[in-house]
């Protein structure tokens, strides 16, 4: 056995005669990853827009190594980009547009399972709901989001994306950004939904 043999991917064959379904599928989400950071500079008009082509390479590079070219790992993929871009979005403007709350309830209608995903539509969002009518700190941008990715992931999916992107906010606010009174949060919710959605 050769050295490329052993240390080889199964998905991955560099043979200049075929091309890797992986790699075409990695570098199409760079592409549409650029497409859209063209699109977003265009209609948001900051200087300071977050990039989302690494981060939509990345993501779909690690649920096709941890899933295989599975609906889940579609399902996996099309969530995360979703939330990628609504965190960029909210990073610029601190809103988040209705229309990926939209995108994001219909990504987890693959693999749809209607009780999780009506408990978690219910459920998920109380907490940022209740947090939303006391304080000025979340907004309904954040508790309408947290109500589509409840019922794209489930109650326990969606409890778990909210404790890891809170804690990446905590985090992060701790170490960046002491003065400041408001942060956007969707950008951690994304990071919350990838982390949700690796196996356990």
């Amino acid at each position: 056995m050769t050295f490329d043999e052993r240390f080889s991917l199964p998905f991955m064959n560099w043979n200049a005669d075929y091309i890797s379904p992986f790699l075409v599928c990695v570098l199409f989400a760079l592409f549409t990853g650029g497409l859209c950071d063209m699109a977003l500079n265009r209609l948001i008009k900051q200087e300071k827009i977050p990039k989302t082509a690494v981060y939509s390479m990345t993501v779909t590079a690690v649920f096709l190594a941890v899933y295989g070219f599975t609906p889940l790992a579609l399902r996996c993929i099309l969530l995360c980009e979703v939330l990628i871009v609504a965190g960029a979005i909210d990073l610029a403007t601190y809103e988040i547009p209705d229309c990926l709350h939209l995108f994001i309830a219909m990504a987890g209608l693959i693999h749809f399972q209607p009780l999780p995903a009506f408990l978690g539509f219910l459920l998920v969002p109380l907490s940022f709901l209740i947090a939303a009518l006391k304080t000025e700190k979340i907004g309904g941008g954040d508790v309408k989001l947290m109500a589509a990715s409840g019922f794209a992931l489930g109650v326990t999916g969606g409890i778990w994306m909210m404790i890891w992107g809170l804690a990446a906010a905590l985090l992060w606010n701790r170490a960046y950004r002491r003065g400041q009174k408001s942060l956007p949060l969707a950008p951690f919710l994304a990071f919350g939904c990838f982390m949700a959605l690796m196996p356990t």
